[in-house]
């Protein structure tokens, strides 16, 4: 599975509800930043969330990454550990 980033433009707590919902295993990293692995592509994510589509809620706005495995930074420990396990899942 690829690791996706949901950015926010500012916190929307109908798409978190349907993000928390579809994707239990998501990492918070904000309340407009969060991590989810899927294989789905980023349309898909976006959509099952609520940022496109004929389903889209109405004030939600925002963009869905795709990670390539490239990142740096200071953070805390928990984002560092949820994004080594799940580089394993991708590789089983």
């Amino acid at each position: 599975m690829a690791v996706h980033i949901v950015v926010l433009t500012r916190p929307n707590a109908d798409v978190v509800a349907r993000l928390a919902e579809r994707y239990p295993d998501h990492h918070q990293v904000t309340e407009t930043c969060y991590l989810v692995q899927s294989k789905e592509i980023t349309q898909g994510i976006a959509t099952s969330v609520g940022l496109k589509g004929d389903d889209r809620v109405d004030d939600a706005a925002g963009v869905v990454f795709r990670l390539n495995g490239a990142y740096s930074g200071y953070t805390e420990r928990a984002l560092w550990e949820w994004l080594g396990q799940a580089e394993k899942a991708e590789c089983i």
